[in-house]
C-alpha cells in the first residue's frame, strides 16, 4: 500500500495526544498544580499551524495552560535589522517571564530560511548573554523542552530538495517516531553500547576510527521523556526521533573517517569529506568538493570546536536524507554519524565550543564494533 505524504487530520489528533501525554508527559506537576505550556510554531505552513492547534488542544484537555505563538525566519530578521544595540543586549521581560514560569517549551516547525542570520553576527553575537541567562534559568528550573521538526517549504527550498519529498520524508519519519519498531531498534544499540569501552568504526572506503566511551551514559532519542531521563537531568525531546549517542572519551578518537554528503547551516554543502583525527583532535581534512566552507565553518567558531563529541546511530527507518535538515539526516536508519564540538550539557561530556556539527556517514559498505564485538554490519543491526 502507498504511503501517504501528508498526515491526515485523524493522525494529527493521534501523534498529538501522544506527543503530550506520552513524550512530554504534559499534565499536573507534584504538588497538584497543572502544567504551564509554550508552543511556538512556524507560521508559514498552514499544517504546521494546524499541528500545533492539536497540540494545544490536547494541553487543553490535561489540564495544562498554554500560550501559543507564531513565529517566522522573515521576522526574526527584521527585528534584529530594525533593533537597537541597546535593545539586543536586554533581557527581553516578556522572554524573561516565560523562561520562569513555563514548566515546558515546544518548538513545532523549522527556520523557513535557515540562513536567515547572515550578515547579522555582530548583533547576534549581542543578544548571546542574554541567552545564556535565559538557558541557566531553564536549566535550573529543568523546563521540559521539546523540538518538533516540521517541514516548511521555505526549508525544503533552501537545502535544494523538492518541497514533496521533503515533506513525504518528515511524515514518514514522524509517523515511525511513534511505532515500535524504532523502540526495539534502540534498545538493540542501547544494550550494544551499554558498559563497553572502546568503538570501532571501519568501512570500504578507508574509514577506521576508533575511541573510547567508558563510563559514559549511553542516552537514547526515542521521543519519551522517561522516568531515567528525568532522574540524570534529561528533559528534551527532537521528534522526528531515532537515535542512541554517547559522547566518547574527548582525548581518545584515533584514526580517519569518511563523509560523504556534509551541509553546514550557513555555511554551504561538502562532499567527500574526509577527517583525520589524533588523541580526539581533527589534525587534518581533505574534501573532494567543498573543502572551504569547512575551513570557514571552524575559522567562525570557537572553543573545543574540532574535538570528537559524539557518536550517534540512527535508528528511524522512515528518515531519508534531506541535504541539510539534521534533525531528519542524524536519525536515518543504516548510517552513524560523529560530531565535533560542544557535548556538554544533554550530552554529559566536557567540551566547551561554540559549535556542535554532526557529520553523517552512510554505514551500508562498513561495521561498529563495540570491545571487539560486531554490533553493526552493512548498516543493520548485527544481533548475533
Amino acid at each position: 500500500m502507498e504511503q501517504l505524504s501528508e498526515l491526515s487530520q485523524n493522525e494529527m489528533k493521534k501523534i498529538a495526544r501522544a506527543f503530550v501525554r506520552r513524550s512530554m508527559r504534559i499534565g499536573k506537576k507534584r504538588g497538584g498544580r497543572h502544567d504551564a505550556a509554550r508552543i511556538l510554531y512556524n507560521r508559514t505552513d498552514p499544517s504546521c499551524e494546524e499541528f500545533a492547534h492539536n497540540v494545544e488542544e490536547e494541553c487543553w484537555k490535561v489540564g495544562a495552560h498554554t500560550l501559543l505563538l507564531g513565529y517566522s525566519s522573515k521576522r526574526q530578521k527584521l527585528k534584529y535589522v530594525l533593533a537597537p544595540e541597546s535593545s539586543l543586549r536586554e533581557m527581553s521581560p516578556f522572554a524573561e517571564a516565560i523562561a520562569r514560569r513555563a514548566d515546558v517549551s515546544i518548538f513545532i516547525g523549522e527556520e523557513d530560511e535557515p540562513n536567515w542570520a547572515g550578515g547579522l553576527t555582530a548583533k547576534i553575537k549581542l543578544t548571546a548573554p542574554v541567552r545564556e541567562r535565559l538557558h541557566e534559568i531553564t536549566d535550573r528550573r529543568r523546563t521540559r523542552w521539546a523540538y518538533f521538526g516540521w517541514p516548511i517549504p521555505g526549508t525544503a527550498r533552501a537545502y535544494g530538495c523538492p518541497v514533496d519529498k521533503f515533506r513525504q520524508i518528515f511524515f514518514d519519519s514522524i509517523r515511525k517516531t511513534f511505532a515500535g519498531e524504532l523502540l526495539k531498534l534502540c534498545k538493540f544499540y542501547h544494550d550494544a553500547l551499554e558498559g563497553k569501552d572502546r568503538v570501532q568504526i571501519v568501512a570500504d572506503d578507508g574509514t577506521n576510527l576508533s575511541f573510547r566511551i567508558k563510563g559514559r551514559p549511553v542516552l537514547v532519542d526515542d521521543g519519551i521523556i522517561s522516568n531515567d531521563d528525568l532522574a540524570r537531568g534529561d528533559v528534551g525531546v527532537n521528534i522526528p526521533a531515532g537515535e542512541v549517542f554517547i559522547a566518547p572519551l574527548e582525548t581518545s578518537a584515533d584514526g580517519e573517517i569518511l563523509f560523504e554528503r556534509v551541509a553546514i547551516p550557513g555555511f554551504g554543502k561538502l562532499e567527500g569529506l574526509k577527517l583525520k583525527f589524533r588523541r580526539g583532535k581533527v589534525v587534518g581534512y581533505e574534501a573532494e568538493h567543498g573543502k572551504e566552507n569547512f575551513t570557514k565553518f571552524l575559522a567562525a567558531n570557537t572553543g573545543e570546536k574540532d574535538r570528537i563529541g559524539e557518536l550517534g546511530i540512527g535508528t528511524n527507518p522512515g528518515a531519508a536524507y534531506t541535504g541539510g535538515s539534521i534533525i531528519i539526516d542524524e536519525k536515518i536508519f543504516g548510517t552513524a554519524h560523529i560530531a565535533i564540538g560542544n557535548n556538554r550539557g544533554a550530552y554529559h561530556g566536557k567540551n566547551r565550543a561554540s559549535s556542535h556539527l554532526d557529520l553523517i556517514k552512510d554505514m551500508r559498505r562498513g561495521q561498529v564494533f563495540a570491545d571487539g564485538k560486531l554490533i553493526m554490519d552493512g548498516g543493520k543491526p548485527a544481533f548475533r
